[in-house]
């Protein structure tokens, strides 16, 4: 397509010239980078809070899964408050709640309080979060859109390994309350770049048109899985926690039928008859799940069971994200010659035998054992985002793109979340209570022995095969998604417009 051509094509759609859309993706992807960052950040701080608040994992997981579960729940509210009052203003006032949450989180003088600001912290981050992928996708015209979701790949991992090389420094000179100054500077970044460069759009729904019935069941469904894992780690399945998995599976059923007999639903429903968006969404869940074990459990090996400092844990995940930084950016210029069920199903093959990997670490490994599942893991990563992120919201019509982003956000840090609350609990559960206390409370350098490393290591191979297999199940959905046309859209059945009432029209 001519120069010409794709300018009028692009005023058509609606979007933005080529320099601001770059720049539209500088200010969203700095929100982008800061969640992601607040999310690993943490995972390295976790013996330096045990010595200081004097409690074990059993509560601390809290400070990380805590803030995971509060960005999934907020997620969908979020994607139609921003189709109520506009993509900008949900993503300003999220980099504010940001930047507050994060002083609050230093000053923090309990773990309760840290715990209650974290959950703050991640209200803001899923006002943030519901807006990436939809701006992405309203800035950008198709055959750019694959490079942009490379570039939030890429942007992912940074995230990761910034999180991880800066938060071990932080810890070792300053404390890990620094770690949340990190936070508020980036926030304060991306606010002030928000303000700058993003554009109000015309908002798509009237303000009559939230649905906080749906708002209320959705947060109940997504929340009872995590009561449930935390509940079996210690009082196994009986009456109180199966009651409880019913009723989080009754409040999943009421919100379907709410959301089929209300007017203005929070999520479309017709949306999930694309077989390539619910596949694209759950593929994504499953990858989390899977890779999200090796960020929280290997930092914990790495201070742990080798004795590293915090920084030094912190760069062993180095080569995990620069191999998929370099692969997001090399599946980008593949363009459409190879489909996404082909790209996506390989990265969670890739996903799985780099965490089968991980699960043979021993007491004395290697620098080269724990690197190449890294390497298979950064590959998977890199395969696998951009062209599901693509794929997924290809095909959405653009009135149903913030409710499209939030549900497939909502997917992909569900199963983070639901990643960290099993890798957290299955560790918890092997080392015991007194167990779990004391490990991450001993001082930095100290390596566990006997009975402690022991169940640690049987706990850290029985997570990463669970991961594993969560990967598995994942590149199967992948594969149910259905192949893509030579235009990039997904055979099969595609996104129908919708009337009031939720119907085909």
């Amino acid at each position: 397509m001519s120069p010409d051509n794709l300018a009028a094509q692009n005023q058509v759609e609606g979007l933005q010239g080529e320099r601001d859309r770059w720049w539209s993706l500088a200010a969203v992807e700095c929100g982008n980078f800061v969640v992601y960052m607040d999310g690993f950040i943490v995972t390295l701080a976790l013996p330096a809070m045990a010595r200081h608040f004097g409690v074990g994992l059993p509560v601390l997981k809290w400070v990380i899964v805590a803030y995971l579960l509060t960005v999934t729940v907020t997620l969908l509210p979020a994607g139609r408050l921003a189709d109520i009052w506009g993509r900008r203003r949900i993503v300003v006032i999220g980099m504010g709640v940001l930047a507050l949450s994060s002083v609050l989180c230093a000053l923090a003088p309990t773990v309760g309080s840290l715990i209650s600001f974290r959950i703050l912290q991640g209200i803001g981050g899923g006002l943030v979060l519901a807006n990436v992928m939809a701006e992405i996708t309203a800035v950008f015209p198709k055959q750019e859109r694959r490079k942009a979701m490379a570039v939030n790949a890429s942007i992912l991992a940074l995230a990761q390994v910034t999180g991880l090389v800066l938060g071990g420094l932080l810890i070792g000179q300053f404390g890990w309350r620094s770690l949340f100054l990190v936070i508020l500077t980036v926030s304060l970044a991306g606010l002030i770049l928000s303000l700058c460069v993003l554009k109000a759009r015309p908002r798509t729904q009237d303000r009559s048109a939230m649905d906080w019935t749906g708002a209320v069941l959705a947060i109940v469904a997504t929340s009872a899985p995590f009561l449930v894992i935390e509940r079996l780690s210690s009082a196994g399945l009986n009456l109180a926690n199966l009651a409880l998995l019913i009723g989080g599976v009754a409040a999943l059923v009421l919100f379907l039928l709410a959301e089929r007999r209300l007017p203005k639903p929070l999520l479309t429903l017709s949306l999930l008859r694309s077989r390539a968006f619910l596949c694209g969404s759950a593929a994504a869940a499953f990858y989390f799940i899977a890779a999200v074990s090796c960020y929280f459990l290997l930092p914990l090996y790495a201070q742990l069971v080798l004795g590293r400092t915090p920084v030094m844990a912190g760069v062993l995940v180095v080569p995990l994200s620069l191999v998929l930084t370099a692969t997001s950016l090399t599946v980008s210029s593949l363009g459409n010659r190879v489909g996404a069920r082909t790209l996506s199903t390989a990265g969670m093959l890739s996903i799985s035998a780099g965490l089968l990997g991980l699960s043979w670490l021993g007491p004395d490994a290697s620098t080269v054992a724990i690197v190449w599942p890294l390497v298979l893991l950064g590959m998977g990563g890199g395969l696998f985002h951009p062209p599901n992120n693509s794929a997924t919201l290809n095909t959405i019509p653009p009135e149903h793109l913030s409710v499209a982003n939030g549900f497939l956000s909502m997917a992909r840090n569900f199963g983070q979340a639901i990643g960290a609350a099993l890798a957290a609990t299955l560790l918890a559960h092997g080392l015991g209570a007194a167990g779990a206390d004391g490990a991450l409370a001993g001082a930095v350098g100290a390596r566990l022995s006997g009975q402690p490393l022991d169940a640690f290591l049987g706990a850290q191979q029985l997570a990463y095969r669970l991961a594993a297999a969560m990967g598995l199940v994942g590149a199967v959905v992948s594969v149910v998604r259905g192949a893509e046309l030579p235009g990039g859209a997904p055979m099969g059945p595609m996104p129908v417009a919708t009337v009031n009432d939720g119907r085909r029209c």
